[in-house]
């Protein structure tokens, strides 16, 4: 600060001793003044040249040239316009003149190789691969045009040429699903599965949109599920292409192959597997009257720890968790509700009946129709009689048809369905119940709580009703056996 002050006052400090010659050096020059400076001309410059534009035959000469490249310009674009228009048709005489105009255009000989090889009216193989051929050793490094040389080369018999052809394309581009997905063809088509097989694969790993076409596919091709799993089903940590499998399996109504593809994966890699990716397996069995292969998956997935397993009920009840105490899956042999927005669950409510939870179902919007609420499928045996029965309560139901405990037997399509008395009005807990024989061939029933539509006029209902201690029994002794653990 001291320094600051006296070079301020203008004292002599040691710090500033140069200053006065450094300014007195800058004075020496100028300051530009940008305003009225000028660049300096010379015309007497070594780089500066003049040239007269008279008589009028030197203006001629210096617009001659530029005349001649406008003109030359102006065939060219018309010429590309013409060549343009002429490729994006699929005329081989519109083509070939094009390619007269211009011969050395690799695009325009491919599209000609494309249009013999999948024209209708101008089918010729041999010229087909002639032409897509030049085309791609005009342009080597185009992999499409590698691929349709070997597509044409596949259509003509020219296996060799095929293969040579897939195989530059797969070094130019061997990151396209499309790429694999055409050559697993190639090898199908030429009787070469075995091959075919890591291709199909590894475009399942690129892109799943090709689990469904890879599948039938190779079904066509060999009809062996077991070697469809083991050679193109993806390995890997993502679960849904084998689970896709599954699937495609039981779409087709193999359930053979499918339960023992299951056993294959819940004891191998996939031993916990995420109940929401069992969820379409488990119902479509279900669904299907497929059972005891439901069942099977369902005490899998119990012993692989995916669903708490539960003890066999002292009283016993056949129902799972029929007390509510635990988080519904909506799959399989547990409770299912159904998907409105009209309706409001609550799997929680504390006012339970019995144990610490219990149902609540609030009808939210006043309408008459027909509600599935909740509902549960249970093995039960045939010619047996069953009593369901369940412990209700209600506020303000303004519907004189309301919730009841319906019983449908699955399978029968003649049964008529099982009900008990509606639960209207506002009540406290109370017993509904009903009694039902099964028929020799039901294997198996769906318990509801279920609210009819009401043809009476006014008949929307709201208000909300509770649902709690759910059980299903034999009414016959010995009580019924319906494990279907998978041997260990």
């Amino acid at each position: 600060m001291r320094i600051c002050r006296e070079a301020r006052a203008g004292s002599p400090s040691q710090s500033y001793i140069g200053a006065p010659r450094i300014i007195h050096e800058m004075n020496q020059f100028p300051n530009p003044d940008f305003a009225t400076a000028k660049a300096s001309f010379s015309p007497n410059s070594p780089y500066v040249y003049e040239w007269s534009l008279r008589p009028v035959w030197r203006v001629a000469l210096f617009l001659l040239p530029l005349i001649a490249g406008a003109v030359w310009l102006g065939r060219q674009a018309i010429r590309i316009a013409q060549v343009t228009y002429q490729v994006n048709t699929v005329s081989v005489t519109d083509i070939q003149k094009a390619i007269d105009k211009d011969p050395g255009n690799a695009d325009l000989i491919h599209r000609l190789g494309v249009v013999y090889s999948t024209s209708p009216a101008d089918i010729d193989l041999t010229e087909a691969v002639k032409n897509l051929h030049k085309a791609a050793a005009l342009n080597p490094r185009r992999w499409d045009y590698w691929l349709d040389l070997g597509t044409s080369c596949d259509f003509a018999g020219d296996t060799q040429c095929s293969d040579a052809a897939f195989m530059r394309a797969l070094e130019l581009n061997p990151m396209s699903p499309s790429m694999q997905w055409t050559l697993a063809n190639h090898y199908i088509l030429t009787n070469r599965e075995q091959q075919a097989f890591p291709y199909f694969r590894r475009v399942l790993e690129m892109d799943p949109n090709y689990l469904g076409p890879t599948f039938r596919l190779c079904f066509r091709a060999i009809r062996d599920p077991q070697t469809i799993y083991a050679e193109v089903v993806p390995r890997g940590k993502d679960p849904s292409g084998r689970f896709a499998f599954l699937m495609f399996l039981s779409s087709a109504a193999d359930y053979e192959n499918a339960m023992r593809i299951w056993g294959q994966m819940i004891s191998g890699p996939d031993r916990s597997p995420d109940i929401s990716m069992v969820k379409p397996f488990l119902d479509f069995l279900i669904d299907h009257n497929q059972l005891q292969n439901a069942y099977t998956v369902w005490t899998d997935l119990q012993h692989a720890g995916v669903i708490p397993l539960e003890s066999p009920s002292p009283d016993g009840n056949l129902l799972y968790d029929g007390s509510f105490e635990g988080q519904p899956l909506n799959t399989g042999f547990d409770w299912r509700a159904i998907d409105s927005p009209e309706l409001v669950f609550d799997f929680s409510d504390r006012s339970a009946y019995k144990g610490a939870r219990c149902l609540r179902i609030d009808f939210a919007v006043g309408r008459n129709a027909n509600f599935d609420l909740v509902n549960q499928v249970v093995l039960v045996k045939p010619n047996t009689r069953y009593q369901a029965a369940a412990f209700v309560r209600s506020d303000n139901l303004t519907s004189e048809s309301g919730p009841q405990l319906r019983v449908l037997e699955m399978g029968c399509g003649g049964c008529i369905p099982q009900t008990s008395d509606p639960v209207t009005g506002t009540t406290d807990w109370h017993s509904i119940d009903v009694t039902f024989m099964t028929q020799p061939q039901t294997q198996a029933v769906r318990i509801s709580l279920w609210r009819p539509k009401d043809n009476r006029y006014h008949s929307d209902i709201t208000g909300r009703v509770w649902l709690d201690d759910v059980t299903l029994r034999s009414l016959e002794v010995p009580q019924p056996d319906v494990s279907q653990a998978r041997p260990r």
